[in-house]
């Protein structure tokens, strides 16, 4: 986890001597069987004495299933994207094992209180096991917890010890040992080949290489982020395994603090939880001290992690009805670890102090068991009872042109349970909110068929308003503390030291909001439609054999996937900075164009097969001629475009996940091939000017700026002018602006040098501040917040959108000024009271200086472009609404 600064009253650092701790003993509580071996007997090493290999895990797995299988079995959730398999261990009593599927749908029932009565819940809570199902190191280079998942496997697996039969027959326990097996194996195979013990922090083995990092998957994606967006396969397969067993309990297993975290939470808790939700943790909290105290181990309760972000496996599981909470753990990664005041930790400590919080959050569960399950059934219950008297009944969402992004988060709703219809035919509100004016008061709306409604009054209903609400709240006596801490911060001097704020992660994400639908909540409830099962979109008819032209609209993700496909297989695309009148309609700005004339004949029957393939509506066009109006098919309005040849900077000074986010986008959404390389390289490249785009993702403007090197920056400046396009995010406007590189004329408004979290893993560095800047002037740093954005329309930037306001992501403490010697594309120029859409912000001080600034900057250089966004356009892709603007960038930018 992130570098935490915590007061000292969170924080007693551990004085048990390393002898101590090196001496527990994970064999305590049989006797075991003789035939289930211990985990040292395959990997041949006892714990924490190195990294263990997935394939050597899963050994150890398929001999627990072979040596117990009257209380283990395993399943198979799905393969990650390098091809390893998700599994999971599913232990239990034998006569539990023998009834799963009976126990599974028992469970199941309480879902839907519906269906379920209070005294058939009563019945089923009474004799039935609950399910208690535990996920290790989804962060991959936080191994304590997949080393500890073999300890507590073989515990349960092996041991007759009396209280652990008992837990066996209470519990049908789910073990998902490994949550990221791709980035364990980058971070065990590198650690074990450099490591030799050293704590000194500046030790090799302390500090993972840029390609390394095992936190992430595959994509570079933080998987404990990606609950909303559901973008990974992994995420995927995770969220169906746990949907499968419907948990009671449900814990994820991270490190490294300097003492062991384990709930009750910090603030803030996400205001769709039931009272019942902290009641449970102060009772597992109690239960993991009770356990710690025996052994004199440290830990903190309330401190850093709050409950506010939908996203975490945690709170996802809460939402799901289970008891989610996230345990952090204070040995490893490496070896050994130095604390703060000087005492060593070891990676057996944290994988000793896992197992210890494992078993005894099992024992609490086995004791609550009955009370719990009830619980689970309440959590529905109480959220339909509660549904009566929100005055957010229903969320409407009209597909409009985008129908593909319509269903596409239509289909994560799916994926979350939430029940959606859609409308057979028109029907009416009278009281509408749209998403885009949320301070507008309600207003009387048509919705008209075709349209996906979400009614809140179902047992989904928690979680599909965390998903869809506008603005999620916080906690008042949380704000109110908030507010306090930036009031005396303001009052404090420059270099002072500034109170640490309590945000732990964002406080916006609402689905309508990043995907820039065209949605509505309204205060009333309406008529039902058809039950939505399946988000496939009936593909559209192939476009009859054209005379003149091929037309399709740029208002869709499958379009930018054709256009970019066409241009891969040497097709000519243009496209239509004007509405295009065409077959006695009228297109708008930003139709892609493809005439036969100037391409190969194969053009028909590729076309004919793409467009259906990505659900794209291709117009044949007979005539060049516009029957009223100036722009037809044949007119200057419309432009030739230049296939892209894509290079990523990628390594040192570059965010990992910011680069991930893009990797996935190119490769996984749009098919479209790059080449990453590091910043360091562009100088050295002979075949630089076969490139023209460069993409520059988030990250550390000054580490970018030593990693091109003055030779690198002289080969960009040349590359740029001579027809390439330089797109940046973030910390690349940085470099772009630098004095010595020249490419952005934009600036800075008033940074703040005041207190923020720690922003290293967003590879963020903290911006400069101006002396002139008065405390009001200094932008205090922003916890993640969707500002609303005004585009200009008549910009090539913005082809294809048909509304001229646009929800953005920022976060962090950096606004630009208008660039003063090119198009500001994006920009904040509404009043001040209508800039922020969702999420938290300082009072006086962020729409503030918010407003007149700019989000989205092209500056011309030459024969080339610089494109800039001020905050990544793919956030975690969850953010998709801007997405068009970096793709217009990609087909529109290059000049050669």
């Amino acid at each position: 986890m992130r570098p935490i600064l915590v007061a000292l009253s969170l924080c007693v650092c551990s004085t048990t001597s390393v002898l101590a701790q090196d001496a527990f003993d994970f064999y305590a509580r049989g006797p075991y069987r003789q035939a289930v071996p211990r985990p040292e007997a395959i990997t041949g090493y006892a714990a924490g004495e190195a990294q263990t290999m997935y394939a050597v895990m899963q050994r150890y797995l398929d001999t627990l299933v072979a040596t117990a299988s009257d209380r283990v079995r395993i399943e198979t959730w799905g393969r990650t994207t390098e091809y390893r398999p998700i599994r999971a261990l599913v232990i239990t009593d034998p006569a539990n094992l023998a009834k799963l599927d009976q126990i599974r749908a028992a469970i199941a029932e309480l879902v839907d209180p519906r269906k379920t009565s209070a005294a058939r819940a009563q019945a089923i809570a009474a004799q039935t096991p609950a399910i208690a199902l535990f996920q290790y190191s989804v962060h991959g280079n936080e191994p304590a917890g997949f080393e500890a998942a073999m300890q507590v496997a073989y515990q349960l697996a092996a041991s007759d010890e009396p209280q652990t039969v008992e837990l066996l027959k209470s519990l049908v326990i789910v073990l998902n040992p490994s949550a990221n097996p791709d980035g364990h194996e980058r971070f065990a195979a590198w650690y074990n080949s450099v490591a030799v013990g050293a704590d000194h922090p500046w030790a090799f083995e302390q500090n993972e290489p840029w390609s390394i990092t095992g936190r992430y998957n595959h994509y570079r994606f933080d998987m404990n982020r990606d609950l909303v967006a559901q973008s990974q396969r992994e995420v995927r397969a995770m969220m169906d395994g746990i949907l499968r067993w419907h948990p009671q309990v449900f814990v994820d297993h991270h490190s490294t603090t300097p003492t062991f975290f384990f709930p009750p939470v910090a603030q803030a808790v996400n205001m769709n939880l039931p009272a019942q939700t902290t009641k449970w943790f102060d009772t597992y909290g109690r239960g993991n001290a009770a356990a710690f105290d025996k052994y004199g181990w440290q830990y903190f309760v309330r401190g850093v992690f709050d409950f506010f972000y939908v996203g975490y496996w945690d709170e996802w599981s809460t939402f799901q009805g289970a008891t989610g909470m996230t345990y952090e753990t204070d040995g490893g990664p490496e070896f050994r670890r130095r604390r703060d005041d000087g005492t060593i930790t070891t990676l057996r400590d944290g994988i000793a102090h896992h197992f210890i919080a494992s078993l005894a959050t099992l024992e609490t569960t086995a004791r609550n068991r009955q009370n719990r399950l009830l619980d689970y059934y309440d959590f529905r219950r109480s959220a339909m009872t509660e549904a009566a008297t929100d005055r957010l009944k229903r969320v409407v969402i009209v597909p409009g042109n985008d129908p593909q992004s319509a269903a596409h988060v239509v289909g994560l709703l799916l994926r979350n349970g939430i029940e959606v219809t859609r409308l057979r035919q028109a029907t009416s509100s009278r009281a509408a909110h749209g998403y885009l004016s949320p301070r507008a008061a309600a207003t009387a709306r048509t919705f008209p068929a075709g349209s996906y409604v979400i009614d809140l009054n179902q047992p989904q209903r928690r979680i599909a308003k965390a998903l869809l609400e506008p603005d999620a709240e916080l906690q008042r006596t949380f704000v109110d503390r908030e507010l306090a801490k930036f009031r005396r911060n303001r009052r404090r001097g420059e270099d002072a030291d500034k109170e640490e704020y309590g945000f732990y992660d964002i406080t916006a994400w609402s689905l309508p909001l990043t995907f820039n639908l065209d949605a509505y909540w309204t205060e009333d409830a309406g008529a039902a439609g058809d039950p939505v099962a399946d988000t496939t979109l009936a593909a559209p008819p192939a476009p009859t054999r054209a005379a003149s032209a091929y037309l399709f609209q740029n208002d869709n993700p499958g379009a930018v996937r054709l256009a970019l496909v066409l241009e891969a297989e040497g097709f000519k695309v243009a496209i239509g900075t004007q509405p295009i009148r065409a077959n006695g309609r009228t297109s708008p700005r930003g139709a892609f164009v493809v005439r036969p004339q100037r391409n190969a004949p194969t053009l028909h029957d590729r076309i004919a097969a793409l467009g259906p393939s990505f659900g794209v509506t291709v117009t044949s066009v007979q005539t060049a001629f516009p029957d009223t109006g100036d722009v037809g098919i044949g007119s200057g309005e419309v432009v030739g475009l230049h296939a892209p040849s894509i290079l990523v900077a990628a390594g040192d000074g570059i965010s990992e996940t910011s680069y991930g986010w893009t990797w996935n986008f190119l490769a996984r959404e749009m098919n479209a091939p790059f080449t990453p390389v590091p910043l360091r390289a562009i100088a050295r490249m002979a075949d630089l000017q076969s490139f023209n785009v460069l993409i520059i993702p988030d990250g550390n403007g000054g580490r970018m700026r030593r990693e091109l090197g003055d030779d690198g920056v002289e080969r960009l400046k040349a590359w740029v002018r001579s027809g390439g396009v330089l797109i940046g995010y973030g910390g690349a406007g940085e470099l772009a602006s630098n004095k010595d590189v020249g490419l952005s004329t934009i600036a800075t408004v008033a940074p703040d040098s005041g207190a923020k979290p720690d922003t290293t893993a967003a590879g963020r560095e903290p911006a400069l501040l101006s002396p002139s800047a008065p405390a009001r002037d200094r932008l205090e740093w922003i916890p993640g917040a969707i500002f609303r954005a005004t585009l200009d329309t008549t910009h090539w930037l913005t082809l294809g959108y048909d509304r001229d306001r646009l929800p953005v992501f920022i976060d962090g403490d950096t606004f630009w000024k208008p660039s003063k010697g090119g198009a500001n594309a994006a920009t904040f120029t509404d009043p001040v009271d209508s800039l922020v859409l969702s999420g938290f912000t300082w009072p006086d001080n962020t729409a503030r200086l918010l407003k007149g600034s700019t989000w989205a900057v092209v500056e011309n250089q030459g024969n080339g472009r610089v494109v800039l966004f001020l905050s990544d356009p793919l956030f975690r892709a969850f953010l998709r609404g801007p997405a068009r603007l970096l793709t217009n960038a990609i087909l529109i930018g290059p000049n050669r």
